[in-house]
């Protein structure tokens, strides 16, 4: 048996081989495991104070890379800096490539942040 995930983790691999060097892809992923946006800057607050958007963030439960707790600390930070700011999270078992993949839900929540008055 197959599940759908699969086939589509299949695809992206086959992709990834004719888009990035290995080498590159390697310096990529170590680049974004290393980045500290808080340590960076002091704080998240002191990172957002530039802001002026406002901000959706959208999480997802099987997200490993961005898990849930992460984007809700990132929205309380943004909040605390006195930004604009909301959280929603979608139950999945997709992982992180869950927002590439068909989502009226995600779809959803994004088309009423950016129709709201």
């Amino acid at each position: 048996m197959q599940f759908e995930v699969e086939s589509y983790l299949r695809h992206q691999g086959e992709s990834f081989i004719n888009r990035f060097d290995a080498n590159s892809y390697l310096y990529i992923t170590r680049a974004l495991d290393h980045f500290d946006l808080a340590t960076t800057h002091g704080s998240l607050e002191q990172a957002f104070a530039p802001m002026q958007a406002e901000t959706l963030c959208v999480g997802f439960t099987s997200d490993w890379l961005f898990p849930p707790e992460q984007n809700r600390e990132v929205v309380l930070a943004l909040l605390r800096a006195g930004k604009r700011a909301s959280y929603a999270e979608l139950t999945t078992d997709l992982g992180h490539d869950s927002f590439l993949l068909e989502s009226p839900q995600l779809y959803g929540l994004v088309r009423g942040f950016l129709e709201k008055e």
